[in-house]
């Protein structure tokens, strides 16, 4: 029994169950673009139980054998496949007009994959370039794709210019209101309370570091994207080159070649800016959770469901049990930093746009949530309180279950997210793909055979 037990730690089932999460996951969100669809609910419910396996296996599977190692870089392999074949099937964005050639982006996926083949084969002369190839190419594919679509018809976009806008004139990115462009359909997406003629009387929806962090794309580029796309690549930079196992350069393609990946930069949707904090978080943890301190502090300020982390941040503050309270001071000072200019300057405009609007906002029937799907089936209708629910019961559960190490804080931050928007009313592409990035994370965190690890047990 014992030796049944070892053979199954080194396989590390944690890390195979996110390889198998990831790929179905993805697979939903390229059914229906992450709205609702039984199809992809069943995909859905299919990547959250291969995350629950993994999260309560983590703790038995902390580090791996050669077998392993090699198990996992199949599963990988075999999903990055099938991400390719999704891409070469299907146009990468919605507001792509008909007349562009989608050439030279199937050109792109089908370059990637021959490096991809390279990578995993060993081959020698490609040993040392094959995966920065890859992160050329997406750079570069991120690129055509926005000046394929320069300017998408999503509000995201539309608050984005109106706060940056704003903020560079000297005004409060929190205080203004900016235009109403879905007209009568604009009572889906927003409460009847802050439509108001043809403007939304609200201001930026997002906690200020999104904001600052989308700046550089906006003032060069004229497009804040060009942040996002650079924030997605530096994210695969870090997972991939964060451990001497295949594994996590794999872990990072699986992220850039997620099926909708494209459609989420095209959308604009500040998930990019939430999973490269909680790469940068992950991987310099693996150095000491003091030099992880301000990375933690930043990416809890980042996003309005990133806090529900805190229970992983704070343990992995054990890591270092002499100067926690110094590491503690770090993440409260730069959150701080960050949050309090813009929660002072106009406190009732700030809470009402980051806080307050969250719990007004309408119940999302288009939402992939299985509370979406128990709504319609006369099952009855939950509010925003199952997704905090949720998060609060998984965050505890991974308290438990998984090992106080840098892949252990991003399996947590996996499990809480899945389990709150997977039970919440808002439950989109751009969420689901943070779960994505969590999990690759998670995967790219594991210490290769025989290479020592962060650790507090």
């Amino acid at each position: 029994m014992t030796d049944l037990l070892e053979r199954l730690r080194s396989l590390n089932l944690c890390a195979a169950s996110f390889a198998v999460s990831t790929a179905a996951l993805g697979h939903a969100l390229q059914i229906s673009n992450g709205t609702f669809n039984p199809d992809a609910l069943w995909w859905v419910g299919v990547a959250f139980v291969c995350c629950v396996i993994g999260a309560a296996t983590h703790r038995f599977g902390h580090q791996w054998s050669e077998v392993g190692v090699r198990t996992v870089v199949w599963l990988l392999t075999a999903g990055v496949l099938w991400n390719v074949k999704q891409h070469l099937t299907a146009v990468p964005g919605i507001f792509i007009d008909s007349s562009t050639s989608l050439l030279p982006f199937y050109a792109g996926i089908v370059a990637e994959t021959i490096l991809l083949g390279l990578g995993v084969a060993k081959v020698k002369f490609a040993a040392r370039w094959w995966f920065a190839g890859v992160l050329v190419i997406n750079l570069l594919l991120g690129i055509w794709l926005f000046k394929a679509v320069p300017d998408p018809y999503i509000d995201v976009g539309v608050v984005h210019k109106e706060a940056l806008s704003a903020m560079l004139e000297g005004k409060d990115p929190y205080r203004i209101s900016f235009p109403n462009i879905y007209g009568e359909d604009s009572k889906y997406f927003y409460n009847p309370e802050v439509v108001m003629g043809g403007r939304i009387a609200f201001g930026y929806p997002y906690p200020p570091p999104s904001l600052l962090l989308a700046i550089p794309g906006y003032v060069l580029f004229g497009d804040y994207r060009y942040s996002e796309l650079a924030f997605l690549i530096a994210t695969a930079a870090l997972l991939g080159y964060s451990r001497k196992h295949l594994v996590a350069p794999l872990a990072a393609i699986t992220l850039l070649t997620t099926p909708r990946g494209f459609f989420v930069l095209e959308q604009g949707w500040t998930e990019p800016i939430a999973i490269f904090l909680v790469a940068l978080t992950t991987c310099l943890l693996m150095k000491g959770p003091r030099r992880a301190s301000w990375a933690a502090g930043l990416m809890l300020a980042a996003k309005q469901y990133l806090p529900f982390t805190g229970l992983a941040v704070l343990r992995s503050l054990l890591l270092d049990r002499k100067g926690w309270m110094v590491t503690l001071g770090i993440i409260v000072a730069v959150g701080a930093v960050c949050t309090l200019p813009f929660a002072l300057w106009h406190t009732n405009s700030f809470m009402r746009s980051v806080v307050w609007l969250q719990t007004l906002e309408p119940f999302r029937t288009d939402s992939l949530s299985f509370l979406v799907w128990a709504d319609r089936n006369g099952l009855g209708r939950g509010s925003f309180l199952w997704a905090i629910g949720a998060a609060i019961v998984a965050a505890l559960v991974s308290l438990v279950t998984t090992r106080n190490t840098p892949s252990g804080f991003a399996t947590s931050a996996a499990l809480i997210m899945f389990a709150m928007f997977a039970l919440g009313s808002k439950a989109f592409c751009n969420y689901y793909y943070f779960v994505i990035g969590a999990m690759c994370c998670a995967l790219a965190a594991f210490p290769a055979p025989g290479e020592e690890d962060v650790t507090a047990g």
